[in-house]
């Protein structure tokens, strides 16, 4: 415990609201070792929506009670909503002083009250639909809901009338059809031989057989009594070959490399690259690929049947592999109220509002907890607390709106029972709310009704949207390893590091990972020794996933190159560095922004530095590290001169770089370790400014769309000439 708190001496607390009694118990043991502990905690106590996860508004005073003589500090000011919007929430749950809008002027509430739930949801889109018409771009309205479920019946509506709309929920990405395709391929591989998973593979789309044929081929089967199996590998070869392949890697790969090798292999990936909603199913296929890389990191030897496994344990406990699927560029975005918190819209429609939905909800009790049970969480089983948390969740989706807030409400419901508005919108003051004439509305859906149960139009985000390409890039940055990618071939980009499809590290990715984490804690220790930077980078290197012989070989091959390095370089370092140095915000242009990690940055002096850039791989050649030998195409160099440009705008400039160093860690044929130093000159900064903007340019214009690599056999121009 005294460790902690020495370790910890200065501790800062966001969204204190949201945390419960166990949080604040952690904070105190943290912090009690002094009367008056440099902490420092935000909150907002109308925010305060998360009781069913433990968080109260006891929990949030209990701060102020614990640590009577603090400093507090109310914020009064706010820059996100007009002071109508301000001044309804504030009707609604007052603080302890109005707050006051640095914000230009805008409009009241509007109030839509419709005659039904249908005609409600079909006068939201249309509502929706005309601010899309006069300009509005799509990612500025946000409707806002108290259950997942009003989603869905609106989902439908938005469809019918073509707006481009995003959920943005946590999906169960194994309920995905593709994806439990892949599943059975999976399964399939894992019980090699069997009729019974064959059956399901045969029935596989983009394995490419017919329907009729699979159905011949299992008949057959039936009538002479043999395996699918062997008539498998007699009439479809190709597939046998394919599929036996894969069962035998499945104990000689891992598990990672064996998925890469599937969804290419299987035409899986082709397949969704294929399909409108790609960016919707490659999010997914990196969700499933993204918790095999995270049960392997756990589990070093973790293969295909422990996977199996596991899904089957998730599917007896009914539990889920959730991710967030979605994108915000070009589409009207839908969340509950929940969700939204911490962010803010242009324009923002909470549907749904009537009494009884939201506020005066009806829960009744029919689990009892034990008191101890109330007690741990922060609850009071005895208090009417339901409404004031419901008020607080409204007041939430209020203040989410920078410009105007639209409260819709269905005056009966489907079964014809009368509806109120929520009491919460009663509570606004009536100066501030406009009831808004709908009868255009109500009109439009008699007039339309037909055509509303037509087939819906499925608007997706298309990989070619450039929209949906400029979120990606703006996202993601541009690195030089991007940039070096990208002129290597622009598919290599777009695929690896645009939308990133899932690649298994190799072993060379593995054991350099390990080497660059080493040295950053080598470089970081306040004493430098063999002895550690060996021990380092064995345990680095176990934290890998690599097969036993691999990790044998890699150990050796490692410890012996440092070992030689350490004595080669040992008495020159330089005493003060900086490692894993991030620059990530620099702004060339308002589009583009650059970003990079430097292995190392040795201080000269307070502002003068030298790069360097480990590289793991055996010594290049100067002409080969600039580019000027047949073979080479100056990427090494490339990556010098792009530091020296993020430093350069970093800060103002607060470092200046010297001079590059790429510092080889393996050695020569003859044991010669290899630094070559470079001074990077202005003109060749300049130059690479331009050809960044030319290359931003091309991605965000989508001029390369159409361009291929030189590479006869590339993969990624290969996956391209897949695609729609």
């Amino acid at each position: 415990g005294r460790e902690m708190q020495e370790q910890h001496q200065y501790v800062l607390v966001d969204e204190h609201q949201d945390t419960n009694n166990a949080q604040n118990k952690v904070l105190e043991l943290l912090c009690n070792f002094h009367s008056n502990p440099n902490i420092f905690v935000v909150g907002d106590e109308k925010q305060a929506i998360y009781r069913f996860q433990g968080a109260s508004i006891e929990n949030f005073r209990y701060f102020q009670k614990l640590y009577p003589s603090a400093n507090l500090i109310v914020l009064e000011e706010n820059y996100r909503s007009t002071q109508q919007i301000l001044d309804a929430a504030h009707s609604v749950l007052a603080g302890p002083k109005p707050l006051v809008s640095q914000r230009e002027k805008g409009g009241n509430i509007k109030l839509y009250g419709f005659s039904n739930p249908d005609t409600e949801l079909y006068g939201v889109a249309l509502d929706i639909k005309s601010k899309l018409d006069s300009g509005t771009k799509p990612e500025e309205i946000t409707i806002l809901y108290r259950d997942n479920r009003d989603a869905l019946t609106l989902a439908r509506i938005l469809e019918k009338l073509a707006v481009p709309f995003g959920i943005e929920s946590d999906q169960d990405i194994l309920s995905d059809p593709d994806i439990k395709k892949l599943l059975l391929i999976f399964d399939s591989v894992a019980h090699f031989g069997e009729d019974e998973r064959l059956i399901s593979l045969l029935h596989i789309d983009f394995l490419g057989i017919d329907p009729l044929e699979a159905y011949q081929l299992i008949n057959e089967a039936y009538q002479k009594r043999i395996s699918i199996s062997v008539l498998l590998k007699t009439k479809f070869p190709a597939l046998y070959k394919m599929y036996s392949g894969w069962a035998t890697l499945s104990h000689n790969i891992s598990l990672p490399e064996l998925f890469e090798k599937i969804i290419k292999e299987s035409g899986l990936l082709a397949h969704m690259l294929a399909q409108p909603d790609v960016a919707e199913k490659l999010q997914k296929l990196n969700g499933v690929f993204d918790e095999i890389r995270s049960l392997v990191e756990a589990h070093k030897e973790y293969g295909l049947s422990d996977f199996l496994k596991y899904l089957e344990i998730l599917k007896t406990h009914n539990l889920l592999i959730k991710r967030h699927i979605g994108t915000h560029v070009g589409r009207v975005r839908l969340m509950t109220a929940h969700r939204s918190k911490g962010q803010e819209f242009g324009f923002v429609y909470i549907i749904n509002a009537y009494d009884g939905h939201w506020g005066n909800k009806r829960r009744p009790n029919l689990l009892p907890l034990p008191s101890s049970v109330y007690s741990l969480s922060g609850l009071n089983p005895g208090e009417d607390n339901q409404n004031d948390d419901e008020r607080r969740l409204f007041y939430v989706a209020l203040t989410r709106a920078k410009k105007e807030v639209v409260i819709s409400y269905a005056k009966e419901s489907l079964s014809k029972d009368e509806q109120l508005p929520s009491l919460f919108v009663g509570e606004i003051k009536p100066e501030l709310i406009n009831q808004f004439d709908v009868s255009d509305y109500e009109q439009s859906y008699q007039i339309n009704i037909s055509k509303i149960f037509e087939p819906a139009v499925k608007v997706n985000a298309d990989l070619k949207d450039k929209e949906f390409i400029k979120e990606l890039f703006n996202k993601n940055g541009l690195s030089v390893t991007a940039l070096n990618n990208y002129l290597d071939c622009p598919w290599r980009y777009f695929y690896r590091n645009l939308i990133r499809i899932p690649e298994a590290k190799t072993k060379h990715q593995m054991y350099g990972t390990a080497m660059h984490n080493t040295l950053k804690e080598f470089f970081d220790a306040p004493e430098r020794s063999k002895e550690l930077l060996l021990q380092s980078f064995a345990h680095y290197l176990e934290r890998e996933p690599l097969k036993e012989a691999d990790l044998k070989e890699c150990t050796e091959k490692g410890k012996k190159s440092l070992a030689g390095w350490f004595d080669t370089y040992s008495k020159v370092w330089p005493k003060s560095s900086l490692t894993e140095f991030a620059v990530n915000g620099i702004l060339l242009t308002p589009d583009i922004r650059i970003t990079g990690k430097i292995d190392k940055i040795e201080l000269i002096d307070v502002n003068n530095v030298n790069v360097v850039d480990y590289k793991t791989s055996k010594p290049k050649t100067r002409g080969e590290i600039e580019g000027t030998t047949q073979s080479s195409n100056g990427d090494v160099k490339r990556q010098l001169v792009f530091y020296n440009l993020l430093l350069n705008k970093h800060e103002n400039g607060k470092y200046k770089m010297q001079a590059g160093a790429i510092d080889f860690t393996e050695p020569d044929e003859k044991g010669k370790y290899h630094k070559e130093l470079f001074h990077i000159q202005p003109q060749e900064v300049s130059d690479l400014e331009v050809l960044i903007k030319k290359v931003a340019d091309e991605i965000l214009s989508l001029s390369f769309w159409d361009k291929t690599c030189d590479e006869k056999d590339c993969e990624f121009c290969a996956l391209r000439k897949l695609m729609k």
